[in-house]
């Protein structure tokens, strides 16, 4: 999939400066302090070493009248930010779901030919009242919007402070059933099918024979009872998203001379689908739209919001999921909003620096908090903030500067050092849409249970301190640059994708699948055996059948016997070994020389089993093939580092290494590091750090230390 030229646009950042700050008035809404406390508040920020600020330019409180623009507001936040040497980032377009702003202005409401969203199909529009959505498929709502948006651009393209554009707050794309958004359906489906209707209804009517006679008369569908419809909505509701990021960063590099870098902070659970509330019809594919901006941006919370609680690895793994699909050239990230204080629960002193020194390990340039002061009004009022009510600093507020000022000190090495690129797990988007639509009532796994075995295949290779990354449809040609690539819930197949893993496994790869693998078509058509579409020769087997884990016998494994996960297939041998077989039946893991590479296939979801309930045959056979491949752990361990992250990054300046222990317990162990030298220092203290005695961590403790490269010690 081609991605967007983005040459024009600059991803600069500062080199002597790490980008770190809070977000603060003006806001999208809720009333901001007042505007005589600004200067103050600025030279405070300074004197905490924060450097950048992200405001906002609110579309309904700057045109509440139509034609009638007021800007006084974000014209005084830039002018107060250059004086005091603060960076700016500008959020000027979409806000949640909404195309422009987190609410349209009062004027929009009073046009007859602007729609509120509709919500189902049996629905009628919305009524109209404070804080109703506008459908974003509204002409006449949209000219408008962009109409604004492009006024903004041009008003602070020229401004000194600005550093960078914010084209989206959290970006989503609710369902719409409007005739706009299904007008705009059916257009899309056309060019799907590249105006072949008969191909639409051969597709639409695998469930039950659908005969439609033109475009016109396709409908929105209302859910996922019929799943090559749904899937096409779904993927139809992504790419309104994708579109709409799309125009909004055209705008930028057509009307800002300077190309400044454009960036949206992406939500990772409204598009990485295993919580409670995920679900594509968020509409953010988080491949397609990280290739919207110049840089990747986020939104990063472990313990404030009760979707974000989880373990360290797994927030690795949205991190990584995340970073991957960076467009930036060494795939940098910068987080653009971050609990700063009070919500729903609170992030401790040492949680704050675990969740730093994290967001560091993968690849974050940049940390924006949430907020800086306290709203004054509705919903958020005392929440988040980071200085006192009054705006005087607070216990965190000076915890963080100290922690600004060990970033500044290191700036340049932070800002160059990127993670190592040694593993893959494929994590297609699309593959989340189908088997969403396919899990339920009569499956005995829910999606949320389903999407473990791609979390498992990444704590596999965290465990083992390799660096993963995870690849959606936009970098599948990237492909080469792994030695190892890992294939969990791929249950679908193409011609196309069969062909890429046909091709890196006879380049040399290493791929490693768990079943029920590739016995379906991607137009979730039944094959007869699997591993489909040519695959069979690739992997040195094949399979007719599965089964639930009721009728499962024992596995033998080299190391012991092991229990299936849930689903079971028997693997019969075309040219194939068997590493592991069922107790008097056929081959439970097979491996097999293809090319110059090499292929595992196991019978059983043993990614998922990894995560939920992992078992010491199943893990000693998935680590000694995993290192087998090439790759190189950044760091081998002995004692107990269980829930220790260590991240190694590197670059011209030098060489950075995070241990994070996500633990509430001690950590004592001792550790090898790949590279082979061995002065090291603290990075906030330059202290010496003698990796040859037994490393000691504290519960959530972290250590960070660097090797500076000649060069710049000589710099400096």
């Amino acid at each position: 999939m081609k991605l967007q030229d983005d040459s024009n646009l600059k991803n600069q950042l500062p080199e002597d400066t790490f980008i770190f700050g809070a977000s603060c008035a003006p806001y999208a809404k809720s009333m901001d302090w007042p505007e005589s406390e600004w200067d103050h508040d600025f030279a405070t920020m300074r004197k905490l070493n924060f450097n950048t600020i992200r405001i906002f330019a609110a579309w309904d409180r700057i045109e509440r009248e139509e034609g009638a623009f007021n800007y006084a507001k974000q014209d005084l936040a830039l002018e107060l930010a250059e004086r005091h040497g603060l960076k700016v980032v500008l959020n000027f377009g979409g806000v949640f779901g909404n195309l422009c702003g987190i609410y349209a202005p009062e004027y929009i409401r009073r046009n007859p030919a602007c729609r509120p969203r509709q919500s189902a199909p049996s629905d009628a529009a919305h009524p109209w009242a404070p804080g109703v959505s506008v459908c974003s498929d509204t002409p006449a709502f949209r000219d408008r919007a962009f109409a604004f948006m492009t006024r903004t651009i041009q008003r602070y393209a020229e401004s000194p402070a600005l550093f960078a554009w914010m084209t989206w707050n959290e970006p989503a794309s609710h369902l719409c059933y409007c005739p706009h958004t299904v007008a705009r359906f059916q257009n899309w489906l056309c060019k799907k099918y590249d105006g072949d209707l008969d191909a639409l209804n051969r597709l639409w009517g695998t469930e039950y024979p659908v005969s439609f006679r033109n475009w016109s008369e396709l409908p929105a569908p209302g859910g996922p009872g019929v799943l090559n419809p749904w899937r096409d909505w779904l993927q139809f509701n992504q790419s309104r998203l994708v579109e709409d990021l799309g125009a909004i960063q055209a705008l930028v590099r057509e009307h800002d001379p300077r190309g400044r870098p454009t960036t949206a902070n992406l939500v990772y659970h409204l598009g990485g689908m295993e919580g409670p509330v995920s679900t594509p019809r968020y509409g953010l594919d988080i491949g397609r739209v990280g290739g919207t901006m110049s840089i990747m941006g986020l939104s990063y919370y472990t313990v404030e919001h009760k979707y974000d609680v989880g373990t360290g690895a797994l927030s690795a793994y949205k991190l990584s999921r995340l970073r991957s699909a960076s467009q930036d050239e060494k795939r940098r990230m910068l987080v653009l909003e971050s609990g700063a204080g009070p919500n729903m629960a609170m992030a401790t002193r040492d949680q704050h620096l675990v969740n730093f020194h994290q967001l560091l390990a993968h690849n974050v340039k940049g940390i924006l908090l949430w907020n800086y002061r306290s709203r004054l009004s509705d919903g958020q009022v005392a929440l988040f903030n980071l200085t006192k009510w009054d705006g005087s600093p607070s216990r965190r507020a000076q915890y963080m500067a100290d922690f600004s000022a060990t970033l500044q000190a290191n700036a340049r090495l932070l800002n160059d050092v990127v993670p190592d690129r040694q593993a893959a797990i494929l994590t297609l988007e699309e593959e989340q849409i189908l088997m969403d639509g396919l899990c339920g009532m009569h499956r005995p796994a829910e999606y949320a249970d389903e999407h473990d075995s791609r979390v498992g295949a990444y704590k596999l290779l965290w465990d083992l301190h390799i660096p993963a990354d995870c690849l959606t449809e936009c970098q599948l040609e990237e492909l080469e640059r792994y030695p190892l690539l890992l294939l969990p819930m791929q249950e679908h197949m193409s011609l196309e994708l069969a062909a890429k893993i046909r091709a890196y496994v006879a380049a040399g790869g290493t791929v490693i699948a768990e079943s029920p693998f590739a016995f379906r078509s991607i137009d979730g058509i039944l094959q007869y055996a699997a591993p489909a579409f040519g695959l069979d020769e690739v992997f040195g087997c094949e399979t007719r059948d599965r089964e639930l884990r009721e009728t499962a016998p024992v596995v033998r494994y080299p190391d012991g016997d092991a229990k299936v996960c849930l689903f079971w297939s028997e693997y019969a041998l075309k040219g194939g070994e068997a590493l592991a077989t069922y107790d008097g039946l056929g081959a439970a893991a097979v491996a097999h020389a293809y090319g110059k590479g090499r292929t595992i296939l196991f019978g059983t979801e043993v990614f998922r089993q990894y995560v939920q309930k992992p078992q010491a045959a199943v893990t000693a056979l998935l680590q000694k093939e995993v290192l087998a491949s090439g790759v190189k752990p950044v760091a081998k361990t002995a004692g107990h580092a269980a829930d220790v992250e260590i991240s190694r990054l590197s670059g011209e300046t030098g060489t950075l290494y995070l241990f994070i222990n996500h633990s509430r317990e001690e950590r004592r162990f001792h550790v090898e590091l790949r590279d082979a030298q061995t002065t090291w220092s603290e990075l906030s203290t330059d202290e010496a750090v003698n990796l040859a005695d037994e490393l000691v961590l504290p519960p959530q403790g972290v250590l960070a230390i660097k090797r500076i490269a000649i060069s710049l010690r000589e710099d400096a």
